[in-house]
């Protein structure tokens, strides 16, 4: 049995109807109960939505640290693959690094329509510069509970509040990897960007949106979120622009 380092972290999957199924894909160091509000929403709408759970996430720092990109990009691609076998029709929605392996699987698995929230190109972190040096390293980063979400969706976030600094490299790698096969993107693309997100420059979501190949692509700017935006004041701003994003890419595959 898995020592989760909550209940709401585990993988989950909620059954709807219809031939279109969605995959949620949380951000490093985060974990799936982060998604579970947006997951419970799009649900109420009738889709059924897969969230994995990250290699090496939801359990400790220390698992974390001995994991890399190839286990994070496998662990979204097996539940990709089942999807696209059992014949449903593949919708990507990633969360910060969630979002940079979304727009990784929309060309190899032929996605119907992807959205990323918050995903990184450009970051405020400073020490990401020195990210290749720590690279492989186990050494765990003590850090800081940051402001609480609003009380009805504060138990959702879960996530490390530590970090496995190893690791940072291997996220780098995904970000330049997306970056290089934006044009690669040419199912309907949703872009969702927080202006005032702590962890994510905001140009990202400009930098994502020019460089998308999709024909059919639209940038949502958020005013008062922060990076985990799926658990802020926004929350319901980001689940509708979601759900006409989904109606829109569906209804022009019929």
């Amino acid at each position: 049995m898995t020592d989760y380092l909550h209940p709401l972290v585990a993988p989950f999957s909620l059954e709807g109807d219809g031939d279109d199924t969605i995959l949620l894909l949380h951000g490093w160091t985060g974990s799936p109960a982060q998604l579970r509000p947006l997951a419970t929403v799009l649900n109420e709408h009738g889709y059924p939505v897969v969230a994995p759970l990250l290699a090496g996430h939801g359990t400790s720092p220390q698992d974390m640290a001995g994991t890399g990109w190839r286990d994070w990009m496998r662990s979204a691609a097996e539940p990709a693959a089942e999807i696209i076998s059992g014949g449903q029709r593949l919708h990507l929605i990633g969360l910060s690094m969630g979002g940079v392996i979304s727009l990784l699987l929309a060309p190899i698995f032929g996605a119907s329509s992807v959205t990323t929230i918050n995903t990184p190109q450009r970051v405020w972190d400073r020490r990401n510069k020195l990210a290749t040096i720590y690279r492989g390293s186990h050494r765990i980063d003590i850090g800081e509970p940051s402001a609480p979400f609003p009380p009805e969706v504060r138990e959702f976030d879960q996530g490390y509040i530590d970090t496995p600094v190893g690791t940072a490299a291997e996220l780098g790698d995904l970000m330049v990897a997306a970056g290089n096969n934006l044009h690669r993107v040419t199912c309907p693309a949703l872009v969702i960007q927080s202006r005032t997100d702590e962890t994510v420059k905001p140009v990202s979501g400009e930098i994502i949106f020019d460089g998308l190949g999709s024909s059919e692509k639209g940038l949502v700017w958020l005013e008062d979120s922060r990076h985990v935006a799926v658990l802020d004041v926004e929350r319901d701003i980001i689940a509708d622009a979601i759900l006409d994003h989904l109606e829109t890419a569906i209804s022009d595959q019929i």
